[in-house]
């Protein structure tokens, strides 16, 4: 079936999978009998689709000019800058602005590509897959590199000496360190997904950062440009989430426990680096803020405790970690220094 000129998109991709009515919240991108679909990156990989790995900026580009050629593929690419606001509807944008805007967004991993499988309609035969000629040399695959790096969220300080565990693309698994520039580049991998993950064990409150968020940085900086250094910022041997935990009236460290599922000693251990009962008193005072005692002398907790934070540590794993893209982690320090302490 030919597409006329008066088509939507959504009716070209009708049109081009056999008839069959096909809604979708993707955008759907058509290379001959090859169907792409863009997602946004919290977006999951729909069933049966492969990813694309598209690189840098520049190589976002050349392949997304190859779909361009296709009118309602463009169609498509243009309602993808509008929807980020990156262009005004009632001004036109070009077909090489269209491309690059949409590269622009793929290579900050606000969007990625996948493939779709070939359809399998009743009554048409898919086309075989060409075999490969075993004489002719199998094609080198391309190489490429994890990039990421760790910051104060504040002061945007680099966090150096900072251990992480590597997962890579084939299975195989190795542990890296933050350079004193927060960085951390794994070159040589095959293309596919890193899986990013910190160690919290035998870990303290004072030896951990706390994780805040994940970016992606633009994949190039400007060329010339020096980039003015840093001192070291906050410091920290373990990454992990922390739950901040608020003490309420009647709870007490073993109810603590058992909602996160740990123990009072592990608790107490990760909090103030310590299973001796008489300190955990003096650190419930100090730190936690506790005023009110029991019949036999040891602190209660309550809600009126200021600050009354309990800290419960969480693995931190990041199971899609997109390679040829510069990364940048942002932590904080816990808790968060205090600028008057009253002794009672």
């Amino acid at each position: 079936m030919r597409r006329g000129r008066g088509m939507l998109p959504s009716m070209a991709n009708e049109a081009r999978t056999g008839g069959v009515a096909f809604r979708s919240k993707y955008h759907r991108l058509l290379d001959g009998d090859h169907e792409y679909l863009l997602l946004e990156f919290h977006e999951p990989l729909p069933s049966g689709h492969q990813p694309v790995a598209l690189g840098d900026t520049w190589l976002a580009e050349r392949r997304l000019r190859d779909f361009a050629q296709d009118h309602f593929n463009l169609r498509t690419l243009r309602e993808l800058v509008h929807t980020y606001a990156l262009g005004r509807s009632f001004e036109p944008v070009t077909q090489d602005e269209v491309v690059r805007q949409v590269a622009t967004l793929i290579s900050r991993g606000q969007l990625r590509l996948a493939r779709a499988p070939l359809p399998m309609v009743p009554g048409v035969v898919p086309p075989l897959e060409k075999k490969p000629d075993s004489s002719a040399p199998a094609p080198e695959e391309e190489k490429l590199r994890l990039m990421l790096q760790v910051v104060d969220d504040v002061t945007e300080d680099p966090i150096a000496d900072l251990e992480l565990r590597l997962t890579l693309p084939d299975g195989s698994e190795q542990k890296a360190k933050t350079d004193e520039d927060g960085h951390i580049e794994v070159s040589n991998l095959p293309q596919g997904r890193v899986k990013v993950a910190a160690a919290i064990e035998g870990a303290t409150l004072k030896e951990t950062l706390a994780f805040v968020k994940a970016g992606i940085l633009p994949a190039m900086q400007p060329v010339g440009k020096t980039r003015r250094r840093r001192k070291k910022g906050v410091s920290g041997r373990f990454l992990a989430r922390l739950v901040s935990h608020k003490v309420a009236d009647g709870e007490t460290l073993e109810s603590i426990a058992e909602t996160y599922e740990t123990t009072v000693d592990a608790l107490a251990q990760f909090n103030w680096g310590t299973t001796d009962p008489e300190k955990i008193q003096s650190h419930l005072l100090i730190d936690v803020g506790c005023t009110l005692k029991d019949d036999s002398g040891k602190f209660v907790l309550s809600s009126e405790d200021d600050p009354g934070l309990i800290y419960i540590p969480r693995p931190l794993e990041m199971d899609w970690v997109p390679l040829e893209q510069r990364h940048i982690w942002r932590v904080k320090k816990l808790p968060e220094p205090r600028l008057y302490l009253f002794s009672a």
